[in-house]
């Protein structure tokens, strides 16, 4: 009797510690927000109270192993034995490890790093830095690497450091921080020889121990896995090793004919730092104002021209949308939608602009004003030139910039001619415009990108190139195409939760025809998206989106067979992740990616990542038909079961990818900034998800209640929306870009 109960005892000690550490965790991301990272750090992940709750939590874990191990499999005892050497690390790199900044001057030599803002620590060598260099993308200011060549005292020769690439020197490790326009370079500096080889050999154990596990054939993975999905899982597991809506036009203000708008898209353009056709520039010109890429039936380019040659027509038209009821009372409007005249007062003020001025900084309202300001100040600076960058041209020393015609030109460069080519192209736009001779403009921006290859040459990329851009923009999905993937989605899964099998066969085959083309769609988006920006794109929300709502639809293909919910809940999961990705903020055009970003270990860390969410999304869709089958099947306790063991099989690998993407992403984080784990937001909130979804594969309380399993399965995809969304949008952190 005694060896039956304590087990028992020790489960609800270890899920009451474990509720405590989670809610400690969120307490702490909490905290940050109101304080500082240092300070959180200190008081709250730190605080002895909580390494008192990690202790006690590895402490009733051994205690539960060692009561049963003969119950225990090999993967049970790699998994604890993973767990307590990556605490023991953790605690190497806190009590014996070093970190600091070290700031270099050129040529200069030093010893000195610094761990705090007052306290200075002594290197057993010197360090020079002999050159650092900006490395930019061709033909813009965009930093595409920052390189140093550093020199130490007792070494022949010098070592390379870049963004990715640190500098490792008698146990030391030196990472590129920061940069200053003299030259001088601040490198992070980490000394843990201990710690660091203690956890990276507990990540390994514990990845191998979720390995075994999947492997064993008693495991209680295999058993759900051979009784629901079984070749499909195979098919899953190897995996993992725009439409747009026509607008009916109404009548609206003047513009240019859309062939005619169309050839001035055909033009160059340095925006955000990266040469892209003008169309690029365009459709997020008027995503900014009215949140789509169209207006009216106008299209991006006419809404362009629009506003830069029928100035007075656009004047009027209410397509600025402005959020925060603050902002719209301060214009007067009795809408959403608000017009440049809407902005101004009788003399002529920025009202949005005169309110902000007198805003302090902290005051709440301060956000929406500067959004609000931001749409206006963009027509302004369209109309005053600064944002039309289409004039590349060479310097003395034969670098090449792009100006606009307002801007103070090379004239040192230019013959007479470029130079009033450049200064009244826009007066002979106007105007051919005010002459309705549109065959003549668009010989005009024809000539202007002959002009444009001229100067930029080999900079400029191939027209295939280009041409593929234009086709991304055009295919690009817009709202619309999300709603309808998720009135499908809604139709499809009330079908399924009715229970009857009248016209199963057709229903299935459309659900499986709108998934493949879905996933064909979205793979193309993917592929296209990747050519242009020239790395894998999955660095941002927009990007990581798009491939989870890809995941989602291949993931609906394969394991649908098996199971109807995962066929029938997938139009409906990826018209939601498609959704989100319109969000306003989450919607980048194409560009650079941060040097820092540029590494293979972000791609896979964020690519496990979305894998996890997409099978944890399909778990919170069986749950809801099963706890919603108790109102709509009479034998809603079969299907509970049978759910359950649908969602166990997915949440086992589900979990196996969330620890492996906080691993790899703990691995890229030492390697580019000397640090595997820093307490940030986003690294906590991807931990306690891990562990409430953890929670239910080992404590095993679902066979007796398993409506109580499902209902903790939908409240448990919270950690999920917090990890993603919350984040991002209310805790910040290094991770808010993502």
């Amino acid at each position: 009797m005694k060896r039956t109960k304590n087990p028992k005892i020790l489960k609800i000690a270890t899920a009451l510690i474990t509720i405590l550490l989670v809610a400690m965790m969120a307490f702490g991301t909490v905290y940050e927000k109101s304080h500082s990272s240092a300070q959180a750090i200190s008081n709250v992940f730190h605080h002895p109270i909580a390494i008192t709750l990690w202790a006690l939590e590895l402490l009733l874990v051994t205690a539960f192993i060692l009561v049963e191990r003969k119950r225990v499999r090999l993967w049970g005892w790699l998994q604890w034995t993973s767990v307590i050497i990556i605490f023991v690390g953790a605690l190497l790199t806190n009590l014996v490890g070093e970190s600091g900044t070290l700031k270099l001057k050129p040529h200069v030599a030093t010893n000195s790093f610094y761990p705090g803002k007052s306290d200075v620590c002594t290197l057993p060598f010197r360090v020079t830095l002999d050159t650092f260099v900006v490395k930019t993308y061709p033909g813009t200011m965009a930093p595409m690497d920052f390189v140093a060549d550093v020199r130490f005292s007792d070494a022949k020769d010098p070592v390379v450091i870049s963004m990715n690439n640190i500098g490792k020197h008698r146990n030391y490790r030196f990472y590129m921080s920061d940069y200053e326009e003299d030259g001088s370079i601040e490198l992070a500096v980490s000394h843990d020889p201990w710690g660091i080889g203690a956890v990276y050999v507990g990540f390994a154990l514990l990845l191998l121990s979720f390995l075994v596990m999947f492997c064993d054939p008693k495991s209680r993975f295999r058993e759900m896995w051979r009784s629901t999905f079984a070749k499909a899982a195979v098919l899953v597991l190897l995996l993992c090793g725009s439409s747009f809506v026509l607008q009916a036009r109404t009548e609206g203000p003047r513009t240019l004919p859309r062939p005619v708008a169309a050839d001035m898209g055909d033009m160059y353009i340095l925006y955000q730092n990266r040469i892209c056709p003008v169309q690029s520039f365009a459709r997020d010109f008027t995503y900014k104002l009215c949140g789509s890429t169209s207006y009216k039936g106008y299209s991006a380019e006419q809404v362009l021209a629009g506003w830069l040659y029928y100035f007075e027509d656009w004047k009027k038209e209410p397509m600025f949308k402005i959020k925060g009821k603050e902002v719209r009372a301060t214009m007067g409007l009795k809408g959403k939608y608000a017009s440049l005249s809407d902005f101004l007062n009788d003399y002529g003020e920025n009202t949005v602009g005169m309110m902000l001025d007198s805003m302090k900084m902290d005051d709440p309202r301060r956000a929406q004003f500067v959004a609000a300001n931001r749409q206006y100040m963009q027509i302004v600076s369209l109309l005053n030139g600064s944002l039309l960058k289409i004039f590349p041209l060479k310097d003395e020393s034969g670098k090449l910039s792009w100006y606009s015609h307002s801007d103070k030109l090379p004239i040192e460069t230019l013959s007479e001619a470029e130079y009033l080519y450049i200064r009244k192209q826009p007066s002979l736009c106007q105007e051919l415009v005010l002459q309705n001779d549109m065959k003549m403009l668009s010989t005009v921006f024809e000539k202007q990108k002959i002009f444009q290859k001229k100067q930029a040459g080999d900079i400029l990329s191939s027209d295939a190139f280009f041409k593929t851009e234009k086709i991304y923009n055009v295919i690009t999905p817009g709202k619309p195409v999300a709603i309808l993937a998720i009135l499908f989605g809604l139709m499809f899964l009330g079908y399924a939760m009715t229970g009857t099998n009248r016209g199963a066969v057709w229903v299935r085959r459309v659900n499986w025809l709108i998934l493949l083309l879905s996933a064909v769609y979205l793979a193309l988006l993917f592929v296209l998206r990747w050519i242009l920006s020239g790395y894998i794109p999955l660095t941002g929300g927009y990007e990581t989106m798009l491939f989870l709502a890809l995941c989602v639809a291949v993931f609906s293909l394969l394991g649908g067979r098996k199971s109807p919910i995962m066929l029938h809940g997938g139009v409906l999961i990826m018209g939601f992740v498609l959704l989100a990705a319109m969000m306003e903020g989450v919607r980048p055009p194409v560009s650079y990616t941060m040097p820092v970003l540029k590494s293979p270990l972000l791609l896979i860390h964020v690519a496990v990542i979305m894998f996890a969410y997409a099978l944890l999304a399909f778990a919170l869709i069986n749950s809801c038909v099963a706890l919603l089958s108790r109102l709509f099947s009479k034998d809603w306790q079969s299907r509970a079961l049978r759910l359950r063991d649908v969602t166990l099989t997915m949440l086992y690998p589900a979990v196996f990818f969330l620890v492996a993407g906080i691993i790899i992403g703990s691995v890229w984080a030492n390697i580019s900034w000397g640090n595997y784990w820093s307490w940030d937001p986003k690294e906590v909130w991807a931990l306690i998800t891990s562990v409430v979804y953890a929670v239910p594969l080992y404590l095993k309380w679902d066979d007796k209640h398993p409506m109580l399993f499902h209902l903790y399965v939908l409240l448990a995809f919270l950690s999920v929306l917090i990890t993603y969304f919350g984040v991002n949008l209310i805790l910040g952190g290094v991770h808010s870009y993502a």
